[in-house]
């Protein structure tokens, strides 16, 4: 004979699960979850989607494995069925678990997963902003401080904690379904910087973003508009193109201290004041009075790595230390596909894009590095150039854009025939101006845009094997006018950029890692910013 449950019994379990919140959530698989008797009898678990659909396939088999094993010789058992009135009244198949209430009533424990906007709105966005993602770090480390990080040592320590409210408060409405698929970020985050960083006495935390606080981030901007490379000209360096450190760890002395001592390092003009800056917040970093640190949601393990500290000895051998890796031209590749078409399909996966997905589009062309690193030559929003490193295995794979003047002047460096200056304007502007030149052969423009088209189809390191002939190119480029005005621009800005790199650099893995890498804010040459990344 079955033992018989209940759907108190049931409940009552569910409960114990795990921590809960200040609203009475129950914590478990990663997931704040509410137990609610539907009007039928049975049970609703009733969650927020997360971020990530894996997490919620997690969830799920956990929930249903926990629960057929704690009542196992009952009448518990999993079904898939149609089931209007959960999941927004969708009419899908969808797991159930039916037991006999008591031994008699039939019932249903259901999963009824809240669904938000898929694109970013006015009423809650897919994605959390920097502006809270960031301060909400600040708050987890300054609330660690004290025990130097062995507060938190599950999700369900920082749940339980008063902070917990302060996260609720800073996530608000629009945000506050997101803020339990960060816990497991911020958890990672403390451990990391703790393990690391736990035997120094740090300031408290501060944040641009959180109540205005004048934190290094503010110093920084401030500072590289005044740092001077001669007496009549700047470095010419904004905080991001320099930094991607989003929030600095001080060591418990006065900042404005700090602040006064990096100022003094760089305070006459000098073409080596960046380098100087830079080595300087090396030997901070190694002394550990002031560590930048650049911050990204974890959704697995987690990494702590340090760049741009090759100069220091004792730095470099830390296990932490990212050396930089190298590339000959053979092993860097190019997908060049869309220079010649307009076609958003999958990317040639022999040139290295099926560890990136595969995923093309109109206007965008890769580089690869060995299977590890790409860079995305593709269109802005104001229809030039964009140059974003991607990093395989890190969700989203974005490393970050490379400032494009840095680029620009590697790309012409010693080269007196580049014409490439990723202006929109320098091409034509429509479809009817682009015809016009196309129909005069004997115009200046059209001589030059068919010596781009012999040179970068014709060169050996093109994957683009399909037949064609320059007017083929001509007729793909007037369709992506006719699309769309900045199609059009981007496919001529992309035929100018690749004629130029490969006519100039095609021997020379540098110019290709030095665009890699300025958008990893990575180099050994001391053009940015030292700092530590955790991820």
């Amino acid at each position: 004979m079955a033992t018989k449950i209940t759907t108190d019994d049931i409940e009552t379990y569910l409960e114990k699960l795990g921590k809960k919140d200040s609203k009475g959530k129950v914590y478990f698989e990663r997931i704040l979850f509410n137990i609610k008797t539907a009007k039928t009898g049975g049970i609703q678990i009733v969650l927020d989607s997360p971020d990530h659909e894996q997490l919620l396939k997690n969830f799920k088999s956990k929930m249903i494995k926990t629960l057929m094993e704690k009542f196992k010789g009952g009448s518990l058992e999993k079904r898939v069925e149609k089931l209007k009135g959960v999941n927004k009244k969708i009419d899908n198949p969808v797991i159930r678990l039916r037991y006999l209430d008591n031994g008699v009533s039939p019932r249903y424990i259901d999963f009824d997963v809240k669904e938000y906007p898929s694109k970013k709105d006015a009423k809650g966005g897919k994605v959390v902003p920097p502006t809270i993602s960031e301060p909400a770090t600040r708050l987890i480390f300054n609330a660690a401080l004290k025990s130097k990080g062995e507060i938190f040592q599950t999700a369900e320590d920082i749940i339980v904690n008063d902070v917990y409210k302060d996260l609720e408060k800073l996530f608000g409405k629009q945000f506050s379904h997101k803020l339990d698929s960060w816990i497991y970020t911020f958890l990672k985050q403390n451990e990391l910087f703790f393990k690391y960083y736990g035997s120094t006495k740090w300031s408290k935390f501060k944040h641009k973003d959180y109540k205005n606080e004048d934190d290094m981030q503010v110093f920084f901007s401030k500072h590289l508009k005044t740092l001077t490379i001669s007496s009549t000209k700047k470095v010419g360096r904004n905080y991001t193109q320099w930094n991607p450190a989003d929030i600095w760890a001080v060591k418990t002395k006065d900042q404005k201290s700090l602040e006064d001592e990096i100022t003094k390092q760089t305070e006459n003009p000098s073409p080596d004041n960046l380098l100087k800056l830079n080595g300087h917040l090396i030997r901070l970093i190694e002394k550990k009075e002031l560590v930048g640190i650049s911050l990204k949601k974890i959704d697995s393990g987690g990494s702590f790595k340090l760049f741009n500290v090759d100069t220091s000895k004792n730095l470099t051998k830390l296990k932490t230390w990212k050396a930089l890796d190298e590339f000959e031209m053979k092993d860097i590749r190019f997908q060049i596909r869309n220079v010649f078409e307009n076609n958003p399909g999958q990317a040639d996966a022999r040139a290295g894009a099926k560890a990136f997905g595969g995923k093309g589009v109109a206007a965008t062309t890769y580089i690869y590095f060995g299977e590890k690193f790409r860079v995305d030559v593709t269109r802005g929003s104001d229809g030039q150039l964009q140059f974003n490193s991607q990093i395989e295995g890190e969700k989203g794979a974005q490393g970050g854009q490379s400032p494009i003047q840095p680029l620009l002047k590697r790309l012409k460096h010693q080269k007196s025939g580049v014409t490439f200056d990723n202006k929109y304007k320098s091409y034509p502007q429509n479809a009817n101006e682009f015809t016009k030149i196309i129909k005069n052969n004997t115009s200046k423009e059209y001589k030059q845009y068919k010596e781009w088209f012999n040179l970068v189809y014709k060169h050996p390191k093109n994957n683009y094997k399909v037949s064609m002939k320059f007017e083929d190119w001509a007729n793909s480029v007037y369709m992506a006018y006719e699309s769309r005005q900045k199609e059009g621009i981007a496919k001529m800005s992309l035929l100018n950029f690749w004629h130029d790199a490969l006519k100039y650099h095609d021997k020379q893995p540098v110019f290709w890692t030095d665009i890699l890498y300025f958008g990893l804010k990575i180099t050994t040459k001391g053009q940015f910013g030292p700092h530590a990344k955790i991820s």
